[in-house]
């Protein structure tokens, strides 16, 4: 049975093939040499894998051989050197594929030891024929295992020093994104991709130190993106109706207007007369129930329409592509909807509307319009309510 310890600690090395390591090849080189070896491997051994950070002779980067039939894994299984003489006639690797091939006859074998005491692998020379091993071939493999071990080991820790690097620039780039307003949607796709990117070398505990990071950046992100449509929400409406503001308004205008439109002005009437009886507080609840209805009876005619509180008790209603029939046909509904009997100190007040309409022709700046409405609706202040004919801009 695999020891899963063993196999993280090989995998924390995180190589599938050459270490492209001038220094590992060199190992090699040199056992090749001095045991008179045409092969020669560092091998990390996971299971029925086996993977050459270095080799010569090999011309591959792993092979694969079940470990029941690999030298390497039975070295790391006994934790002790392995001499084969001739395999062909060994009952354990005589089916080796190498074997059976007649590319390996012998071998020698020490095992590879981590630093925490871990057998990573093997140290192996094979030759292509039968062959006794001296001690002298033992020892100098036995004498590369450490010089290995320390290259490995320093290879580790720059991949692991390069690897918090790229996090702690991924999570910078993240928090810099979030500062500065970028749209959600931008700021999770490059959380996505660098994670993704960085989880291909990670092991179990980065994985999980991946999975949280996601998890942290991600709320910070859409918390900030939440505070952010709060406050931009808040900055474009009215806090006391909760309808749009004049900003919304100006800003909005050239879309409003751009395929004609009708806009109404309206003005409430005796409304300085509650505020002055009744005081401060009724005349806002006032100004709240009024426009409650005027947004209701609004948006169930036109649903694009807009509505704002322009400041005071003044409001004006854009009503983007709206016909001058339609039109008039809402301000006379608004007439009777906008109207409130509303209970002061020693009496009460009547409050209703005065409404002007004026109709935008397309793309006619806003702001022009208002003013013709704003125009229209003191003509009906002045006495002029019936029969008034809208303008046009």
């Amino acid at each position: 049975m695999a020891d899963p310890v063993r196999l993280a600690a090989v995998a924390s090395y995180r190589l599938s093939g050459h270490a492209q390591d001038a220094d590992l090849d060199a190992v090699v080189d040199h056992m090749a040499r001095v045991i008179k070896a045409p092969i020669a491997v560092v091998n990390l051994v996971s299971t029925d894998r086996q993977c050459y950070p270095a080799e010569r002779g090999v011309g591959a980067p792993d092979t694969h051989v079940v470990d029941e039939l690999s030298f390497c894994a039975y070295v790391v299984a006994q934790g002790a050197p392995l001499e084969v003489t001739d395999a062909r006639d060994d009952t354990v690797f005589r089916d080796n594929p190498l074997v059976v091939a007649g590319a390996v006859r012998s071998y020698l074998g020490v095992p590879l030891v981590d630093e925490d005491g871990v057998v990573l692998g093997a140290l192996s020379v094979f030759d292509d024929v039968p062959r006794i091993f001296t001690q002298d071939d033992v020892e100098a493999l036995q004498s590369q295992v450490r010089l290995v071990r320390t290259l490995l080991s320093l290879r580790r820790r720059v991949a692991v020093h390069e690897w918090d690097g790229r996090l702690l620039e991924l999570q910078t780039s993240v928090l810099e994104a979030v500062a500065t307003g970028r749209p959600l949607p931008e700021t999770l796709a490059e959380l996505h991709a660098g994670l993704t990117e960085l989880r291909e070398t990670s092991d179990g505990a980065r994985s999980a130190q991946l999975s949280r990071t996601r998890s942290r950046l991600t709320q910070i992100a859409v918390a900030s993106a939440d505070r952010r449509f709060a406050d931009e929400r808040r900055a474009r409406q009215d806090p006391l109706t909760g309808l749009a503001n004049r900003a919304h308004l100006v800003d909005a205008g050239p879309d409003l207007t751009r395929s004609g439109a009708a806009v109404l002005f309206l003005d409430l009437d005796h409304f300085k007369e509650v505020n002055d009886r009744g005081g401060h507080a009724l005349g806002d609840r006032v100004l709240a129930v009024l426009a409650g209805k005027l947004a209701s009876s609004v948006h169930a005619a036109a649903p694009g329409a807009v509505v704002a509180r322009l400041g005071g008790d003044e409001f004006a209603v854009v009503l983007p592509e709206m016909e001058e029939e339609a039109a008039c046909h809402l301000r006379a509904e608004l007439d009777t909807a906008l109207v409130d009997q509303v209970a002061v100190p020693s009496g009460q007040v009547r409050v209703s509307a005065s409404i002007g309409l004026a109709m935008a022709s397309p793309g006619a700046p806003l702001d022009h319009v208002l003013h013709l409405a704003d125009t229209a609706m003191y003509r009906l202040k002045l006495g002029a309510r019936t029969g008034a004919r809208p303008v046009a801009a």
